[in-house]
């Protein structure tokens, strides 16, 4: 029997009237790429679910309503989850019904239901067709194959591949891979005439192929930085990282008429961006992914007129007058009147010799990038035990068929939020495993077991797993400004009334160097969460402006270095 090439929209609500509009409202809308399934028996409408799947059949979406008298809503979408795990779901609650907040929360908490619809729907064109067409955009994005922006032909295993296909994923470019052991992938590389290029190959849609590109040279080559800041070299204020803070900063900076530059070396988001899904995010109340929370403010910012340079790392920062000038990683010099420092953290490295062989063929040090495909029927390990990594054993526990959880310490808790934990228990394809740590990994060109220790008993196991995610915090970068701004001993800088004794102290995220501010998780004191990163941001331009001021005022007190510095009692400063 043929497969029917239009995916399916099931829909379920025993009000005969109300499913009746509700199929009439989707087919004039959907009907065209969609076909639309309606039941009023949750039972009938899980036995055909379940029709279509054992058929091949793809089911897109899935609508319940919340109370039915065979079984609630939340309750069928749970269970329509566990026959068709790629579906979306959705809730359909009745306008005033003061009983529905309970399930609602329950439902989302625990993962049987992505969003909730209000009915009636009239008109749909605002109360429907919007939150439908966002659920089927995400089904199709994790469905289709996109459109193939750049693609990487590397070998199957490549670290320098890797990194190649996760800086892509993570700045929301499309893309294809390709293995250069593949018929397909040799016969690309003998179209472009590069078969002994034996490291990656970048090509583009234009027409250009890279061998074995460096970052600076895929973010060129793409577009991504402005030429024009490249060539003007000077602005109003020069933003050093695209995370949250930075982000955020670069819109109200922009909005508000400075002339603004971001320097990312990397990719926007920062490690926020690797999140693949922020449920506490104010606003999102069925949560976001960090990539496309990132992608969204990157455009609004440029949007605002916000220029970006992509690829290049700050390697210095001096004072010169009242001209602050950073060097980036390739001699470039910007100049800008103020400079706020949002770079965030990096990941932290295991630091065992044995398994850190495998970063990027078998270790991974980000769930982002990573082929969830081969998955299907392995067990996969993830190191950790803050929200970074519970989203990461969320995320890869709808792709593999068993995910552990491995935790130093004894309890998820101190780290972690409460409604990740109750989400990972929840899962019926995740272990948790407390009190145990990594000490070392075996394995030819890939990684193939994991040693691991018992921090309690001592006791040394030797487990098979192809892929270990590891999510284990990161650490400031700051290095690259040396003792030029004042920082701790972790290397976190230190602001405002951190700063300052028996002298009034300078705007609450200045650094030691007037002009140059910091704010989110490089900066001393943060909270280290996306929403007070972004409240940082937008806060430090409303210093950049005061500080500004006093510029054009000529009131400022003497450029330089402040004096009388003090350091934070319990961590001195890095020198």
């Amino acid at each position: 029997m043929a497969v029917p090439d239009k995916p399916i929209i099931l829909i379920v609500d025993d009000d005969a009237a109300a499913l009746d509009t509700l199929e009439a409202a989707l087919t004039r809308r959907y009907a065209l790429d969609y076909r639309i399934v309606a039941h009023r028996s949750a039972n009938q409408a899980l036995d055909v679910l379940s029709r279509f799947e054992q058929r091949g059949e793809e089911t897109a979406l899935i609508l319940a309503d919340l109370w039915m008298p065979e079984m609630k809503g939340v309750e069928l979408l749970g269970r329509a989850h566990q026959i068709a795990p790629g579906a979306r779901r959705g809730l359909i609650v009745a306008w005033g019904d003061r009983h529905a907040a309970g399930a609602i929360l329950e439902g989302c908490a625990f993962g049987q239901l992505d969003n909730y619809l209000l009915k009636p729907f009239t008109p749909p064109e605002v109360h429907l067709y919007p939150a439908i067409t966002e659920f089927l955009a995400e089904w199709t994005r994790e469905n289709r194959p996109p459109l193939e922006v750049v693609r990487v032909i590397a070998p199957e295993v490549s670290p320098r591949g890797h990194e190649l296909r996760e800086l892509l994923e993570r700045n929301g470019i499309s893309y294809g891979a390709y293995s250069s052991d593949s018929e397909e992938g040799r016969q690309l590389l003998t179209s472009l005439g590069l078969q002994a290029c034996r490291e990656p190959v970048v090509t583009t849609q234009t027409g250009q192929a890279l061998c074995n590109p460096s970052n600076i040279q895929v973010a060129d080559a793409l577009g991504a930085t402005s030429l024009r800041a490249l060539h003007e070299r000077s602005c109003d204020l020069a933003i050093i990282g695209a995370g949250p803070a930075g982000l955020a900063a670069a819109v109200y900076a922009a909005s508000e008429g400075l002339r603004t530059l971001v320097i990312e070396r990397e990719a926007v988001g920062g490690q926020a961006g690797t999140s693949s899904l922020i449920r506490n995010y104010l606003g999102f109340p069925r949560g976001i992914s960090g990539a496309e929370l990132a992608q969204r403010a990157y455009q609004q910012a440029w949007l605002f007129g916000a220029k970006y340079v992509f690829g290049r790392d700050a390697a210095a920062l001096r004072v010169d007058g009242d001209r602050r000038i950073v060097t980036l990683s390739d001699g470039l010099e910007l100049t800008a009147r103020a400079v706020l420092i949002v770079t965030g953290a990096t990941y932290r490295r295991l630091g065992i010799p044995s398994l850190d062989r495998f970063t990027g063929a078998g270790l991974f040090y980000t769930s982002m990038g990573a082929d969830t495909r081969v998955m299907r029927d392995r067990t996969v390990a993830v190191i950790g035990g803050a929200n970074s990594a519970g989203q990461a054993v969320v995320h890869l526990a709808e792709h593999a068929h068993k995910v552990v959880l491995l935790v130093r310490g004894s309890s998820l808790k101190a780290r972690m939020s409460d409604y990740l934990i109750r989400e990972l228990h929840r899962l019926p394809n995740v272990e948790i495993r407390l009190n145990t740590e990594a000490v070392a990994g075996e394995g030819g060109r890939t990684l193939e077991r994991l040693v691991i220790r018992d921090r309690r008993t001592g006791a040394v196991e030797t487990l098979p797993f192809e892929m270990v995610f590891a999510l284990i915090g990161a650490r400031p970068h700051t290095d690259w400004l040396g003792t030029q701004v004042v920082r701790d001993r972790y290397g976190f800088i230190l602001t405002g009334r951190d700063l300052l004794d028996g002298m009034p102290a300078p705007a609450r995220f200045e650094t030691s160097v007037p002009g140059v501010f910091a704010a989110g998780d490089v900066r001393f004191g943060s909270a280290k969460r996306v929403a007070s990163a972004v409240g940082e941001g937008a806060v430090a331009v409303q210093h950049i402006h005061e500080y500004l001021a006093t510029l054009s005022e000529e009131k400022h007190p003497s450029i330089g270095v402040r004096s009388e510095v003090r350091v934070h009692p319990e961590q001195p400063v890095l020198h």
